[in-house]
């Protein structure tokens, strides 16, 4: 992942080189966990939305990521998760009702954890508001869309979570186009 980070590996969501071969890998339920987080970030990162949406969805390693009482960056693989997954609701009006339920149930726990006084979840909810925004606007809304991407990128400016305000920078201008 830390190859693909820096951009030293020719495909950014595929977890293979010198020491693994991802398809070759036999995993245990505990260690596909960890593959899935790493997947799942590097998906949201590079754009892989498509992949980290179907990541999302797969049922298989979900009693290893819970959100209440799972590991501790659980918050943060389930932002990542509901980003791809609002993304590809966005991007596949076909398939938007089978993405939707997925992101709200998300969104609805993230949310949840900021109104349980959670502060290091506000800057993901405040893009995932933006995000859900901009799927359910209209014409006249535009103008609040483009506010709450700018709250969204102000907060985790703010919150000194740089990569987090890249990725709601690069949110905001496909919202844009």
């Amino acid at each position: 992942l830390y190859l693909n980070l820096m951009g030293s590996s020719n495909n950014t969501v595929e977890l293979s080189g010198k020491a693994m071969y991802e398809k070759e890998v036999v995993f245990t339920p505990f260690s596909r966990s960890h593959f899935i987080i790493a997947k799942t970030f590097a998906s949201s990162l590079f754009g892989r939305y498509e992949l980290g949406a179907h990541l999302a969805i797969e049922k298989g390693e979900q009693q290893y990521l819970k959100m209440k009482g799972g590991i501790v960056w659980a918050q943060t693989l389930w932002f990542h998760r509901c980003l791809c997954v609002f993304a590809m609701a966005r991007a596949n009006k076909t398939k938007e009702r089978k993405y939707m339920a997925q992101a709200k149930r998300i969104h609805k726990e993230l949310t949840n954890s900021l109104k349980n006084k959670n502060p290091n979840v506000l800057h993901y909810v405040s893009l995932l508001n933006a995000e859900k925004a901009a799927l359910k606007h209209t014409k006249n809304q535009e103008d609040d869309v483009r506010k709450q991407y700018n709250d969204a990128i102000s907060v985790a400016a703010r919150g000194g979570c740089v990569h987090d305000t890249a990725l709601a920078q690069e949110r905001f201008a496909d919202y844009l186009f």
